[in-house]
């Protein structure tokens, strides 16, 4: 039978009405069960193992079954704490980003497109990622978009202007003006996500 441990305590399974017979099952339903509220999942270890997509991968939490041997230990954190690591993790991608961004624009204004479309794409991904990143943060930091403002414009504006500059980046990409594009990406898209690090640093006051 899997030992299941939630901060160093171990849980005992028979206190629920319903049984769960996969990790799914628990994280799904039961969990709830043995978590204070105001506190959130930060790590799954499984045999040792971080094994934190099994947060994300159903599919991978659904073969897991709590029958087999072994040990699934959950360390988890306030959601306030959360909010201010993920916000922490956002801003330092976003310096990493930066400098990409210009070594992207050079390259492409050298005429070496081939490498600088490669690294692009995957700074294209992290923009994505955080946006739904900051979808997902709403509810925790209890913010409307369309009505909270940072420098008299609404955050949901900021996700509008990105959005602008994304659609732009993708018909000069399909046009092939790679001059025009690392001029987007230097005058446009690196000015907004500096103002994207400003927008984060504020929401820190909301925590």
């Amino acid at each position: 039978m899997m030992k299941i441990k939630i901060d160093g305590k171990d849980v005992d399974l028979s206190v629920l009405n319903s049984k769960p017979h996969t990790l799914y099952d628990f994280m799904s339903n039961e969990i709830v069960n043995f978590i204070s509220k105001g506190k959130v999942i930060k790590d799954i270890y499984l045999n040792g193992t971080k094994f934190d997509e099994l947060l994300i991968d159903d599919a991978k939490a659904k073969t897991i079954g709590l029958d087999e041997d072994g040990e699934l230990s959950i360390i988890t954190m306030s959601s306030n704490n959360l909010i201010l690591e993920s916000i922490s993790a956002i801003n330092n991608y976003f310096n990493d980003l930066l400098k990409n961004l210009s070594k992207v624009s050079d390259l492409l204004r050298i005429g070496n497109d081939k490498d600088g479309f490669n690294d692009f794409a995957a700074d294209l991904k992290g923009v994505t990622a955080f946006v739904q990143i900051m979808d997902k943060l709403a509810p925790f930091l209890n913010i409307d978009y369309s009505i909270y403002t940072y420098k008299e414009k609404t955050i949901k504006a900021y996700f509008d202007d990105l959005e602008a500059v994304l659609s732009k980046i993708l018909e000069t990409q399909k046009s092939r003006d790679y001059t025009m594009l690392a001029d987007i990406i230097e005058f446009e898209m690196e000015p907004l996500l500096k103002v994207w690090q400003e927008v984060l640093e504020s929401f820190k006051t909301k925590i």
